[in-house]
């Protein structure tokens, strides 16, 4: 495999593992926003589902994200430049978007057998964590399609 079919194949897996968590979250989000939608059992379900998928396919996408750092070998610029600076705020946006996985997958997980008592309190606290999901997935897409076509 030449050299530029190995970095093509790298960043499509790494670009569509990232629309999966995205898409993913959104679909998530949307459940919870939604006034009875499914009911939260089913909200609940779903969202346990994407927890289990998140994890999963986050370490695909790390180490894909990794991969192309690598394969782009000595073009790696330091962050005092405008590519370096996206690229220092793009991963400190993943490091936080991982923190705030944390603490959802924790919610997820620990209010099983809450869900009848507060609906609607849980209902506010995952629909914020997943919208929050959403939109720090879309701000790492876009600083990737920066980085990716060398806008900084």
């Amino acid at each position: 495999m030449e050299f530029y079919q190995l970095w093509f194949a790298v960043r499509y897996v790494h670009v569509v593992s990232a629309a999966v968590l995205t898409g993913g979250a959104l679909l998530v989000a949307a459940l919870w926003i939604v006034p009875d939608a499914l009911g939260v059992d089913a909200a609940l379900a779903a969202a346990s589902a994407y927890e289990w998928t998140f994890w999963s396919v986050a370490g695909i996408t790390a180490v894909t994200g990794v991969s192309n750092l690598g394969l782009k070998s000595e073009g790696l610029l330091g962050p005092a430049t405008g590519w370096g600076a996206a690229l220092s705020i793009k991963l400190g946006t993943v490091l936080a978007l991982l923190a705030l996985s944390l603490m959802r997958s924790d919610t997820v997980i620990r209010t099983r057998a809450l869900a009848r008592r507060s609906a609607w309190r849980l209902r506010i606290v995952l629909g914020a964590a997943y919208w929050l999901t959403v939109v720090m997935f879309l701000v790492a897409l876009w600083l990737g399609l920066g980085l990716a076509h060398g806008r900084y």
